[in-house]
């Protein structure tokens, strides 16, 4: 992964300021918060994360690993039971957008397969990139704060 410069002076004045991105529990079962409120919980770690989000893929691993957290995050928001949660996302959260950055990632890594790469290291970074991308999404679906932060500071640096 590379750095963003341009992020940097931002990242270490929040880190600096010790700021918290403590965010309730948001498990539907046990959440008391709404879904207009749990959208907006997302929005809120997703920016604080796009803040201080330094670095953008360049492997082709890492690549592929993007494409399967925008895949999983689709699901998350299309499979949603309240219709207030996706409606109350911001719009690079939206299942529209996820499936484009799915495909996006997954074109960048085919164009940074060269010819000479044997066609087993594509599939078998892909295979590793599906596996990261589940356990993602199995501490998300877990309802924990950290799974929630995980997956939101991937999305955030896999924009």
């Amino acid at each position: 992964m590379t750095i963003r410069m341009n992020s940097a002076p931002i990242a270490l004045a929040v880190l600096a300021s010790g700021m918290a991105f403590a965010l309730p529990a948001f498990a539907q079962d046990s959440a008391p918060m709404g879904a207009d409120d749990t959208a907006s919980a997302h929005n809120i770690l997703y920016e604080q994360k796009l803040a201080i989000s330094l670095t953008t893929p360049v492997t082709v691993g890492e690549m592929l690993h993007c494409s399967a957290v925008w895949d999983r995050w689709a699901y998350v928001v299309e499979s949603a039971a309240d219709p207030a949660f996706k409606k109350g996302l911001r719009a690079e959260l939206s299942v529209k957008n996820a499936k484009s950055r799915q495909r996006h990632w997954e074109r960048m890594a085919r164009r940074e397969v060269r010819s000479d790469d044997d066609e087993d290291y594509f599939d078998g970074s892909r295979d590793i990139a599906e596996r990261r991308a589940d356990k993602l999404y199995a501490e998300y679906a877990s309802g924990t704060e950290s799974g929630m932060t995980s997956m939101m500071g991937w999305l955030a640096s896999c924009r």
